[in-house]
């Protein structure tokens, strides 16, 4: 018995082989796409709630020279500036919250910059409030006053978040935490 000779596969076949994989290239690169649009979305939210994080360093660094700068002890300023340090902690622990849950590691950061300034932060808030109120141009120079040069725990913050974007966000955490420790973000 003979073997029927090999023919070329019916025009239709080939159409509709064509056809499938047009439509399959086609849900491939939307599915491609949308996943690509959401991890661009996710880095965009995350840049921007680290962005308040350090926003609200600054703001805690900020909050005893606005409480020192007052121009009257009148209870309307009174009220402003304690809503204003209400605002500070809420905001605090919401940010907190949220970066506990983005990333450990930059949790650990973030706490220890808050740390480093807690000491410095409670006594120029003491001293501000236990100040007369400014009543000169003159006396909204404040000379020695405040927490003191704290720009290094902004640029702590920043350098650490380097690494929750880009390729260094796949770095576990235990590498992380060693790098941190070992360029001194971390004690």
């Amino acid at each position: 018995m003979g073997s029927a000779p090999l023919t070329a596969p019916p025009a239709t076949s080939t159409t509709m082989t064509a056809v499938l994989l047009v439509l399959g290239s086609s849900v491939v690169a939307a599915a491609l796409g949308h996943v690509l649009t959401g991890l661009r979305t996710g880095a965009t939210i995350r840049r921007d709630r680290y962005a308040a994080a350090v926003k609200l360093l600054v703001a805690r660094i900020e909050y005893p020279y606005r409480i020192r700068r007052r121009t009257s002890d009148e209870p309307e300023v009174l009220t402003t500036l304690a809503a204003a340090g209400h605002d500070l902690q809420e905001s605090l622990a919401e940010t907190r919250a949220w970066i506990a849950t983005e990333s450990t590691v930059l949790s650990e950061v973030f706490d220890h910059c808050l740390t480093q300034l807690d000491a410095p932060f409670k006594q120029a808030c003491a001293d501000a409030w236990n100040a007369a109120p400014v009543t000169t141009a003159a006396g909204m120079n404040l000379g020695g006053f405040g927490v003191g040069n704290q720009q290094h725990l902004a640029t702590t913050m920043e350098r650490a978040l380097a690494y929750r974007f880009g390729l260094r966000r796949l770095m576990p955490s235990w590498l992380l935490r060693h790098l941190f420790k070992r360029s001194g973000l971390l004690p």
